[in-house]
């Protein structure tokens, strides 16, 4: 659909619209507000939409921003070069002017201009003394009105805001206000109604963006807001943009969700009664949503469901990870479907209760949400290298299954379905989340039909066997699980055991219990549908192969689709599930004679070494990325020209301040 769409726009002579947009400022500063009311204000006018957010581990006053892709048909990642910066204090225009356009356009306050490089207090040494050595060698003035005269000598468009004298129209207007407060409050919001007067888009579209994001407590602001937007169209009637974003009529009925929220409402609908975490960045948001949202209905299959569907789910914020893992495993033995979620040093204090859970055949879905190691690493900043810790963590074999989703809509599916494996297979389920795809928005069309949403609770016996066993040796590995209350009693250990959960080291027992453990993953390969697993997109045989997993699939779809139009057949396989692994399908993809290239945020290429383990094919072009930003659409597209060209083994991407 996306391809027709540009075809018929550029046989109409109509360019498609596909834009940038970045406001940056000050932590705390209310970026996410800002950010939030134009993603809605542009959606409401009938456009796609993609949104991150970037920010320092600090809670007030280090640098933060919010990109935002808008465009006209669906995309699936972010460009680095920017068309919009809207800058809400002098270090944004520092941080980010090397990146705009010719073309672009700089929205910045007069009050900003005389502030030089040497006042920005949070900005990092490093980054400052890189802005000195350009300064120096390009002769700029190393102030605001420095870079200001730069952009304009290279083709930028710059509109400046009298944000004072704006608020002293605003003072007369909301006579009520203290004009002090509004300094610091409102900015936001002014300088992105700035940014969407100059566009064009109607002022009812930002007051339905005022309307989706001033909500229950926050709705007393709505009304100011209104009459501070109302000023600023005003202000800006003189001005005009060469980008343009007029309304288009759509019918599509959709969603604006981050990866957070994409999760927790798969596990709300996938009947989840029991959530734990400690907080963490970026896992706890997740948690914060289900609190809030843990009042649910749905068709009820079963009794029990129809019983509980107006329980809600209990949340509870634990002392540490440890409780967090152990409280969700003693949920999940006594009949509640159960997670928690964290992040790297979290799932670190994880491991031996995941392991006991291994060993006991306990259901508990774990929902990794990875970000920048080792350690403490950067906490707030992107990564994908936990992918072969997921896979081993814990001493000793067990089962369990690793599932990682590569945009919003498979999280709510992936998140859905990963209670259904835990409970069917009686495993530990780990539910990868990468940072990117964490604290990324984009717009998801709502078209998931309830009813297909089945709850799976597996093999649960409840009749009182007065000989039950809880291990009982089975063909395929999956005993019948007893919930205490209307099911017969059983025993459970961290050590070996019989079939009853008896403690034994007999070898033959041994061996009997480790086997019927690990045929599960048999088990589950054999069911699992493929497309859970991996997918292919694009042409059957291509000339190349991009290979990746997580937040990469829409940024390596962009790329593709652009080497596409330039006569390259290209394919994409998205890696899924790394546990069990679709050997036999990648191994099928990956042996045409093409050139094959791995795309991830990690600096071993960890898919690809799972590749090789699998399949026995060893992929010889690697692109990655450490810096903790996410990888760019054009990186990605530059990276594969590059490798084209020279035969570059390993590229180290580093773009994104």
């Amino acid at each position: 659909m996306g391809e027709e769409l540009i075809n018929r726009s550029e046989k109409l002579g109509i360019m498609p619209t596909d834009i940038m947009w970045v406001v940056g400022g000050p932590q705390g500063g209310g970026i996410d507000t800002g950010a939030s009311v134009f993603m809605r204000t542009v959606a409401r006018a009938g456009y796609y939409v993609i949104g991150d957010r970037e920010y320092f581990s600090n809670i007030k006053g280090r640098h933060s921003y919010f990109m935002v892709r808008v465009s006209d048909e669906p995309r699936g990642g972010l460009l680095s070069a920017i068309d919009v910066l809207v800058a809400l204090d002098a270090e944004s225009v520092f941080t980010h002017f090397q990146d705009i356009k010719r073309g672009g356009y700089l929205i910045v306050d007069t009050s900003t201009f005389n502030t030089k490089l040497e006042q920005i207090q949070y900005m990092e040494d490093e980054f400052k003394e890189r802005l000195r050595e350009f300064f120096s060698k390009s002769g700029i003035e190393p102030t605001v009105k420095g870079v200001i005269d730069y952009l304009k000598n290279n083709g930028v468009n710059i509109i400046t805001m009298h944000y004072a004298d704006l608020l002293q129209d605003v003072k007369k207007k909301l006579h009520d206000i203290d004009l002090p407060s509004l300094i610091g409050r409102y900015s936001n919001v002014v300088m992105t109604a700035y940014s969407t007067a100059i566009m064009g888009l109607p002022i009812d579209y930002v007051f339905k963006g005022l309307e989706d994001v001033f909500t229950g407590r926050r709705g007393k602001l709505l009304e100011y807001n209104k009459a501070i937007v109302e000023i600023v169209y005003e202000y800006a009637k003189p001005l005009k943009s060469s980008i343009t974003l007029p309304p288009i009529k759509r019918d599509t009925r959709a969603i604006i969700v981050n990866g957070n929220e994409a999760v927790a409402i798969g596990k709300i609908l996938g009947g989840l009664r029991f959530q734990t975490y400690y907080p963490i960045t970026p896992a706890a948001d997740e948690s914060f949503f289900i609190e809030a949202h843990n009042i649910i209905s749905l068709d009820p299959a079963t009794e029990e469901a129809k019983a509980l569907e107006k329980a809600g789910i209990v949340v509870v914020q634990t002392e540490d990870e440890i409780s967090a893992i152990n409280m969700a495993i003693g949920a999940g033995i006594a009949g509640a479907r159960a997670a928690t979620a964290t992040s790297g040093p979290g799932l670190s204090l994880m491991v031996e209760g995941t392991g006991f859970a291994g060993m006991n055949e306990i259901p508990v879905v774990i929902t990794h949400y990875q970000r920048a190691g080792p350690s403490t690493g950067m906490a707030t900043r992107n990564s994908q290298s936990d992918l072969r810790f997921v896979m081993h963590m814990g001493h000793g074999e067990f089962p369990r299954i690793v599932i990682a989703s590569g945009d919003h809509r498979e999280a709510v599916e992936d998140a859905f379905k990963a209670l259904n494996w835990a409970e069917k297979y009686q495993i530990p389920v780990i539910h990868l989340v990468d940072k990117a795809l964490a604290n990324s928005y984009s717009m998801v069309v709502w078209d998931l039909d309830k009813k297909s949403l089945k709850i799976d609770r597996g093999l649960i016996v409840t009749n009182n066997d007065n000989d039950y066993k809880r291990f009982k040796l089975t063909k395929n590995g999956v005993s019948p699980r007893s919930i205490p209350g209307p099911g017969p009693i059983f025993w459970l250990t961290g050590d070996e055991h019989d079939e009853h959960g008896h403690i034994t080291e007999d070898p033959v027992t041994r061996m009997d219990m480790y086997e019927k453990r690990m045929k599960k993953l048999e088990l589950a390969d054999k069911e699992i549908p493929i497309t859970d697993k991996a997918k292919l997109y694009g042409p059957e045989n291509a000339d190349i192969t991009l290979i990746g997993w997580g937040s990469t699939k829409g940024v390596i779809l962009d790329a593709m689709n652009m080497l596409g139009k330039e006569g390259y057949r290209v394919n994409f396989l998205q890696l899924k599930m790394f546990i069990p692994f679709p050997s036999e399908f990648v191994r099928n993809v990956l042996s045409k004679n093409q050139l094959i290239i791995d795309i991830e945020s990690n600096y071993e290429a960890q898919a690809a070494s799972v590749i090789r383990e699998k399949t026995g094919i060893e992929i010889r072009h690697k692109v990655v990325k450490v810096t903790g930003r996410p990888i760019f659409v054009d990186e990605v597209y530059e990276a594969v020209k590059k490798i084209l060209k020279d035969k570059d083994e390993k590229i180290i991407l580093m773009k994104g301040p």
